[in-house]
């Protein structure tokens, strides 16, 4: 017995997308790309569709986060070859990461603003001349260090910014390192997204387990996190070899030069940061 023929698109009787109106063929509307869901169901299966678009158990994020993190320049090597339709869009990657790692930021222990000692602050007072510059910043230091958590407030809510600005610095860098490529602006941005995802990802991962392991052995825990932050710099190299065809030669000698820019345009705005959040925060 031959299964009931579906209905042409053509047909009166045929289903048509709730959105726009247009005849379906298929799961998604051709004319503007809505699913076609029956929501008119019980709420296990309404919960299991949204858990299921949500978590993308096709496999497309637990790939792209291992790749991001593990195999150095391939999503970014793929995602510029054209092959975009298996790749997490790299903009909304970015986004996720610094999202969490900023949630984790705030609340974790592993980074800490180090007040000076009481010696180092009288030490600092005796130098200060009455009236000079010295003494009002040894002023302006005992003020904010005896009460420091209007000034760590204000560098929680300035970094991200330098690190949202720190996509078009590195891309910028490696527009200037790369320039005879043939690569343009935008591709060297899609890029430093990457590299920018791969790093907020592993110092999270890192300092996540960092923070589990000084819970049993805090020298341990130490040696973990010296030892995990060696990957970035040779992910770098890797990535670099790859996305622009180097000899290794040339991609570790490109990354110390990036490093080096990066740093010096980075750095700055890091310093803006902590100036603003010292005198204004």
């Amino acid at each position: 017995m031959s299964a009931p023929a579906t209905p042409s698109p053509s047909e009166p009787n045929a289903p048509r997308c709730q959105n726009c109106s247009a005849p379906l063929n298929g799961p998604y509307c051709a004319s503007c790309g809505q699913r076609d869901i029956e929501f008119k169901r019980d709420w296990k299966g309404l919960v299991g569709e949204y858990a299921s678009s949500f978590l993308n158990v096709d496999g497309k994020i637990p790939r792209g986060l291992f790749q991001i993190l593990f195999r150095p320049g391939l999503s970014t090597k793929v995602f510029l070859d054209g092959k975009r339709s298996s790749q997490i869009p790299p903009l909304r990657l970015y986004l996720f990461a610094s999202l969490i790692f900023f949630l984790w930021f705030t609340t974790s222990d592993t980074f800490q603003i180090v007040a000076p000692t009481e010696a180092e602050m009288a030490q600092l007072n005796e130098d200060a001349r009455p009236g000079s510059s010295a003494e009002a910043l040894s002023e302006k230091m005992q003020e904010k260090f005896q009460s420091p958590d209007a000034f760590i407030a204000s560098v929680n809510t300035w970094l991200p910014r330098v690190f949202l600005l720190g996509v078009p610095t590195l891309a910028l860098a490696t527009r200037i390192v790369f320039r005879k490529r043939g690569y343009v602006y935008l591709e060297h941005a899609i890029i430093s997204m990457h590299l920018q995802t791969f790093l907020l990802l592993w110092v999270l991962l890192v300092g996540i387990l960092s923070d589990l392991l000084s819970i049993w052995n805090q020298t341990f825990s130490n040696y973990f996190w010296n030892v995990s932050i060696l990957w970035i710099q040779v992910y770098c190299v890797i990535a670099l070899k790859r996305i622009f065809e180097l000899s290794w030669k040339r991609a570790i000698g490109s990354t110390l030069l990036l490093n080096l820019l990066f740093l010096l345009m980075f750095g700055g705005g890091l310093a803006l940061v902590l100036l603003i959040s010292f005198y204004i925060g």
